[in-house]
């Protein structure tokens, strides 16, 4: 499938729309072809709703996926939970009583999941392109930024569903920034949690599991943290107190690429000199 449906989730497009909007022009500048995933929905969020609702999760997600396979499109996430939510979604429906199971509730929708559409992040996305493909396409290399790597948690794990890297000294996230022109400066080796997920209901554990995250990047000489999951780059760039910036992936392409980076980065809480 050449064509892709754009997934946003629920997070960037009400809270972070200049994550989204820097996204697409990053898409668009590398001739990748999208439009919207027709009548989307949560895609049932993976660290407290979904452990709520097992089928609504299964249900849901089969549901977008058969849409996609309708259109014969695959399916781009800007989003670490929801590219998780598909993944797993994909895998449990590889089962055929599960499969089954869930195309009885959705043959009354008119839908049917066969499995034919695959669900692809937005990192990988610009890996696809190669790195010859990606360096020729930047105008504005980012050789200033001297980064931290943080892939969060649900982009590499668990890494036999997820298949976006390695869980251990993980290099994707790192190759495509060093294709931009950055330098990375620190990538954990067993990459850690930024605390999000605890955010709201043990404050205390999440701060304290951020600022070791933090003083850990800037230790190793970090100016700047990267992110491909909004969920995190909101834990860093809301939450954190040591001041640290934090750059979302579809951005940093969307400034190589040539984007006026003063729109995008103004809304930033965490600012960049």
């Amino acid at each position: 499938m050449s064509d892709h449906y754009l997934y946003k989730g629920c997070l960037i497009p009400t809270r972070l729309p200049y994550l989204e909007r820097a996204s697409v022009d990053a898409l668009d500048r590398m001739g990748v072809d999208h439009s919207p995933l027709p009548d989307a929905t949560c895609c049932v969020e993976p660290i407290g709703l979904r452990s709520m609702a097992q089928d609504t999760w299964k249900l849901a997600s089969a549901r977008m996926l058969a849409i996609a396979e309708s259109g014969k499109r695959d399916v781009i996430t800007l989003c670490n939970g929801c590219f998780l939510s598909f993944k797993e979604a994909e895998h449990v429906l590889n089962d055929p009583e599960q499969r089954d199971h869930v195309n009885g509730i959705l043959s009354e929708m008119g839908l049917e999941y066969r499995g034919g559409t695959k669900t692809r992040h937005l990192v990988e996305i610009v890996r696809e392109l190669g790195e010859e493909k990606v360096r020729s396409m930047v105008v504005s290399p980012l050789d200033d930024l001297k980064l931290a790597i943080h892939p969060g948690c649900h982009l590499i794990r668990p890494s036999e569903i997820m298949g976006v890297d390695r869980p251990f000294s993980p290099r994707a996230l790192c190759e495509v920034a060093e294709w931009l022109g950055a330098e990375v400066v620190y990538s954990q080796d067993w990459p850690g949690c930024c605390g999000g997920g605890l955010a709201g209901v043990d404050d205390e554990v999440s701060t304290g599991i951020l600022n070791e995250t933090v003083d850990e990047f800037r230790n190793a000489g970090a100016e700047q943290i990267l992110t491909p999951c909004p969920f995190c780059f909101v834990q860093f760039d809301v939450r954190q107190k040591n001041g640290l910036p934090v750059i979302y992936l579809g951005e940093m392409l969307a400034i190589a690429f040539g984007s006026d980076p003063a729109p995008l980065l103004k809304h930033h809480r965490t600012k960049f000199d």
